[in-house]
Order: C-alpha cells, then sequence, then structure tokens
C-alpha cells in the first residue's frame, strides 16, 4: 500500500501536465487557424532615461542652531570639510552662559547648605533634642536644593557647555560623520537663539529628483532601480510626488548610497530608471495576441510536439502589441494565433 501511494506522488507532476496538455496534431492546428512563435529574451526598451538632480534628503542633514544668545568667536571648519562626530564646529561667547554658571554655583552652594544643616538636625533628632518633624523639613530642603542643582546643570548642557567646565564659550560639536555642506555666519558676527549656524550632511546617503511627464511618472513605482551614469551607481525609487512642478512634470524621487563623495547636492546627472522586466533578470517578450486571460492570471499557450501546455505567466509590462513577461523558459515558442480557440478547448477540458 505504502509503495503504491509513494509511486502515486512520484507521478503526480507528471500526471498534471499531462491532464494540462491539450493534444492537437500539427494538420489540426492549421485547421483550427493557430500559428506559433518563439519568445525573445531581453529587456531592451524597457528602460527610461532621465537628468536628476542630486539632493540631500531630511535624514541626512543636522542643522546646527545658537542655544543662546551672543557673539561666534570662531568657526572651526569650512564648507566641503569632512568631520567626525563630536569635532567642535562653532564657538560661541554668551552672556546667557555666564548667567547659568553663576545660577549653577548659587545652586550647590544653597546644596551644601541644606545638606550640613539636615546632618546637624539627624544628630539632635536622634538625641531627642529636636523634634522628628523638624528633621523631615530639612530633609526635604536637601532634596529641593538638589533639584536645583540638576536643573541648572542641565540648563548649561543645553546650551553646549560642561557644568563644572570654567569655560565661558559655547562649543558645538557635529552630532554626525559627515561633511560641513554651508556655514551661515562668520566670526564676529551676533546671533539670536535659535539662528541656524552651520548645515552638515551626510553626503554617502544622498536622494535624487527626476522630474517626468505625468505619463512616464504613472509608469513607475517604489522599489524600482535607478542607474546614475558613468558611476556606476544604483538608487531605488521612493516617492512618487503627485502635485506638479512649474513645467508641469512630477517629481520622482529615489535613495542613493555613494562609498565615496562621488556625487554633490545640486548636481545634475543622467540616470536610467530600470522597468521592472530588467530588474527581474529572466524576461521574455510575446506578442500581446498570444495572451490568454483567466480572471486576473495570463496565460499562454506553450507548444510541444504533442500539442500545446496552457503555462502561467507574469505580465510585467505590455505595451501596444508588445508584452514583457516573466515564466517561461528560453527558448519556449507559444501560440501567437487561434488562442482564443485554445482557451476554448482548454476551458472544455477543465468543466
Amino acid at each position: 500500500m505504502i509503495k503504491t501511494l509513494l509511486v502515486l506522488l512520484i507521478s503526480l507532476p507528471a500526471l498534471v501536465q499531462a491532464a494540462d496538455l491539450l493534444p492537437i496534431p500539427p494538420e489540426q492546428r492549421a485547421a483550427m487557424g493557430i500559428e506559433s512563435a518563439p519568445v525573445s529574451s531581453g529587456a531592451e526598451g524597457l528602460g527610461m532615461e532621465a537628468t536628476a538632480r542630486v539632493i540631500l534628503p531630511p535624514d541626512s542633514v543636522r542643522v546646527l542652531g545658537a542655544p543662546a544668545d551672543g557673539l561666534v568667536t570662531s568657526l572651526r571648519h569650512q564648507s566641503g570639510e569632512a568631520i567626525k562626530a563630536g569635532d567642535p564646529l562653532v564657538s560661541l561667547s554668551s552672556p546667557d552662559l555666564v548667567e547659568a554658571r553663576r545660577q549653577y554655583v548659587q545652586a550647590n552652594l544653597k546644596y551644601k547648605l541644606a545638606a550640613g544643616n539636615a546632618a546637624r538636625d539627624q544628630k539632635l533628632a536622634d538625641q531627642g533634642l529636636i523634634a522628628k518633624n523638624t528633621w523631615l523639613i530639612t530633609q526635604n530642603e536637601v532634596a529641593l536644593a538638589k533639584a536645583d542643582v540638576e536643573a541648572t546643570a542641565a540648563t548649561i548642557r543645553l546650551l553646549g557647555a560642561k557644568p563644572d567646565d570654567e569655560n565661558t564659550e559655547i562649543t558645538l560639536t557635529s552630532p554626525i560623520d559627515g561633511w560641513v555642506v554651508e556655514t551661515m555666519v562668520e566670526p564676529g558676527q551676533r546671533v539670536e537663539a535659535p539662528e541656524a549656524l552651520v548645515k552638515i550632511g551626510n553626503l554617502l546617503k544622498l536622494g535624487l529628483e527626476i522630474p517626468l511627464s505625468p505619463e512616464k511618472a504613472h509608469q513607475l513605482s517604489p522599489g524600482q532601480q535607478v542607474e546614475v551614469a558613468d558611476t556606476g551607481l544604483k538608487g531605488e525609487i521612493t516617492i512618487l510626488k503627485a502635485a506638479l512642478d512649474a513645467s508641469q512634470n512630477m517629481l520622482v524621487r529615489a535613495d542613493l548610497n555613494q562609498p565615496d563623495t562621488i556625487l554633490h547636492p545640486g548636481q545634475s546627472v543622467k540616470v536610467k530608471i530600470l522597468g521592472q522586466a530588467q530588474q527581474q533578470g529572466s524576461t521574455q517578450h510575446v506578442p500581446a495576441s498570444s495572451l490568454a486571460w483567466v480572471g486576473d492570471s495570463a496565460h499562454v499557450f506553450v507548444e510541444t510536439a504533442e500539442g500545446f501546455i496552457p503555462t502561467p505567466i507574469k505580465v510585467l509590462k505590455q505595451s501596444g502589441e508588445d508584452a514583457s513577461v516573466s515564466g517561461l523558459d528560453p527558448g519556449s515558442k507559444v501560440a501567437v494565433k487561434g488562442v482564443a480557440a485554445l482557451k476554448a478547448k482548454w476551458q472544455e477540458g477543465g468543466e
């Protein structure tokens, strides 16, 4: 019994294929008006060339703003220079920092005084010389004084300085590895919070803005690849902006990673948007007349010596009389005429 089941399972694919085969001898094919043709491989003509502008996407940009009013005393780096996270960029002299340090020192003195009073009252309370409630009041004063110390220390940190450092200048550092894209101030210039001082960009993570006519843009979808000419760089479409620009074009945006600073923001480049067929790798072209649709599923009738086999395929793109598909073996021949007769015969066999 087990052997019989194994034999049936092993032979099941062949049985299914035999069941799908439409046995039509050559002499009957002519009578049914059936003609076949080989599929053509390749993905030529499916790409779309355009001109793109290199941009810095928002997640690749950091802007350092003035944390307080003050005077720019120094700029450590110029536009175009590479920097590391933590590198100092701008120094400010600010009266706000002086005031914050004064409050920090005052808060520390109050805390030490409150802590001393609490230690004294604890000894007196242990000896029964004062009420315990009096000691609890001084403990609360210690907690309040400590909170003031922490608050003033946090204010100094927000200003870009260290609480226990006596430096009266604010030094702003880079939050990321990247490049100085733009400096908006000069040494000696007075600034107000939160005025922008320096723009930093990660030039290894760029974007592309590709203006296309609505007709072309509607043929694309997120995930399609974009090749930048003469660079070997590839990106991926992320956004199709619905609104039209002044030239009545839609903006297609793509993310782009590069190993070095080959491209720069603002640069104009030639790009090729790969069609979905080109990304699939194994694609074929067939006449649109060879497609037989069953609901939303497309099929073609692959020719064999015994007849035709209905074969499901994926239509990647259809334009006019041509269709780009995947799911066929190279060298296959499919019916291009008499498809309706084959479909009727196939469906009759399935009833």
